[in-house]
Order: structure tokens, then C-alpha cells, then sequence
């Protein structure tokens, strides 16, 4: 399993480019586009880990 980290990426725009950074050296540019996408990617799996995490009756709580 790959390291897991605690901390956030962070990102900020320059020029009309979304620039993340953020632990273990990541160090991206994408466009708008693709940061909205991935930012709902990386909310999508957030919840399922978070789901998985409670275990599998947690879906029937909502």
C-alpha cells in the first residue's frame, strides 16, 4: 500500500491553470476542467473509503 498522508493538497491559480501541490512531492497543473473533474473524483472516492471505513450498514443510515 502507498504512504497516506494526514495533510491536504493545496491549489491556487496562476495564469488560468489550477496549480496543486502537496505531500509526498505532488506538484500538478491542470486545467479548469480537469480540476473540477478530479475534484470530484477525489470526493467520490472520499466517501466510499469513508462508508467502507463505518462498515457496510453505515449506507443504511443515511
Amino acid at each position: 500500500m502507498k504512504e497516506v498522508f494526514d495533510e491536504p493538497s493545496k491549489a491556487e491559480v496562476a495564469q488560468g491553470v489550477v496549480i496543486v501541490t502537496g505531500p509526498d512531492s505532488v506538484d500538478v497543473a491542470m486545467t479548469p476542467a480537469a480540476a473540477l473533474r478530479s475534484a470530484e473524483r477525489i470526493s467520490s472516492a472520499a466517501v466510499e473509503a469513508l462508508i467502507e471505513a463505518n462498515g457496510p450498514n453505515a449506507k443504511d443510515m443515511h
